[in-house]
């Protein structure tokens, strides 16, 4: 029990043997997946140290968000088959008496606590190039000895709030792009548990996990580029330097983006 194992293939023996969907009307990959929607389940772990420095810096919170799906033996036919489709999951989790959770999104990254942070540059720089990318969104320290912003970007930001959420890194299960807007409402709802207090949220422009040989063909490079930033525009974030996007998390039009995607997709909750 606990054990993690790579979805290979889109058949697994071992969810072969939970959930057999023979006997159920054939449907589109799409709309089987469509309609879990409302079984994804959102977790965020966190973790920061109680005293050091540099990359132990205790002002410097680390983050892990997780979107997943689990099917247990029983569950009903005519859906428990859309794991099966190629690419439906990141990776399967064996949760015992016979069930499998399956993970279809994970992001990882730092929230920074302007009021308790030492050292943000060492920090930064001290974990990886995709976290010193973020370097530019700061200052220096104001009267009451807090980290502040970067000017600029200070005067593009509503006044309120003493964090800085920085999401580095995401990827999504291939089956689940171009499903209506699904992957970006999944990462705005991760985010909403990290934003309470935050004075801005920040990511990368392409924070998708590195792929080497994708990244030397143009072709799928691109185009991948394109649309990562179409997402994030869509969810009003904006550019601030080549690599970072920004947004303001006291600003209605990120809400706003958000419950629309989240009515598009027939999940009716408000998102406020």
């Amino acid at each position: 029990m606990g054990d993690t194992v790579t979805v290979r293939s889109a058949r697994s023996t071992e969810g072969e043997a939970l959930v057999s969907s023979v006997n159920a009307p054939r449907r589109e990959p799409a709309d089987v997946l469509l309609d879990k929607l409302a079984a994804i389940r959102l977790k965020v772990s966190c973790e920061a140290p109680l005293a050091g420095t540099d990359i132990a810096d205790p002002g410097i919170m680390d983050w892990q968000g997780e979107a997943t799906l689990s099917i247990r033996p029983g569950d009903d036919e005519s859906s428990a088959g859309w794991w099966t489709h190629a690419n439906a999951a990141l990776s399967a989790e064996d949760i015992g008496s016979g069930g499998l959770k399956f993970q279809v999104l994970r992001a990882t990254g730092l929230v920074v606590d302007l009021w308790s942070v030492q050292d943000v540059f060492t920090a930064l720089k001290a974990r990886n190039q995709d976290y010193a990318e973020f370097l530019p969104l700061f200052g220096g320290r104001g009267s009451f000895g807090q980290l502040t912003l970067a000017e600029e970007l200070d005067d593009m930001l509503e006044p309120g709030g003493g964090r800085v959420v920085i999401m580095s890194r995401v990827l999504l299960a291939p089956a689940w792009h171009g499903l209506r807007g699904i992957g970006s409402l999944l990462v705005a709802r991760l985010l909403r548990w990290l934003t309470d207090d935050a004075r801005v949220v920040a990511l990368r422009r392409f924070p998708a996990e590195p792929n080497e040989q994708d990244a030397d063909i143009p072709e799928i490079h691109g185009p991948a580029m394109n649309q990562a930033q179409h997402i994030w525009r869509s969810l009003a974030f904006e550019p601030f330097t080549d690599q970072v996007w920004i947004m303001d998390p006291r600003m209605s039009a990120h809400h706003q983006a958000v419950q629309s995607l989240a009515g598009q997709l027939g999940l009716t909750q408000p998102d406020r």
